[in-house]
Parts: structure tokens; sequence; C-alpha cells
């Protein structure tokens, strides 16, 4: 039987902004997302992500959100506008 595959969360989340992302096999990635490729890029070691990450495309992605500011969820900073 085939199945056919949708990301669940259908919007496109910034171009390069940091993500936590889900492959269809339920593997969880960091990285971010490249407009330009259509693809979610995850993040290894300390080198560049786009040098060195391995590539998804959108169509092997189940779910993804913005990775947390570690700030943002400190409760102890204040921002200051």
């Amino acid at each position: 039987m085939n199945h056919a595959y949708k990301m669940i969360n259908t919007d496109l989340p910034s171009d390069h902004i940091p993500v936590v992302f889900t492959d269809k096999d339920g593997v969880q990635h960091r990285g971010i997302y490249n407009e330009r490729l259509k693809a979610f890029i995850e993040r290894v070691g300390e080198e560049t992500i786009e040098d060195a990450g391995i590539t998804y495309s959108i169509e092997n992605i189940a779910y993804w959100e913005y990775e947390d500011d570690e700030e943002s969820s400190d409760p102890d900073i204040l921002d200051i506008l």
C-alpha cells in the first residue's frame, strides 16, 4: 500500500533561522531551512551549516518548529527594548 506523505506544519520557516525538524522516519534534527534550496539543512558539529550539513527536502520532513532562543527561555533575563 502506498501512503502519501505530507508535512504536518505546512507553513515553512523563515530562511536561515535555527529550527528543530523531524524527518519522516521520526528522527529529530537541529539546523536551518534554506529557502533557495527548498530544504532543511542539519547542523553538524561546529562547521557552517550549509558547508557540512545533511540536506533534507521538504517532502522528507514530518514536522518543524523554531529552535528555542536560550535567552528568551530564561525567566531571569529581562529584555529591554
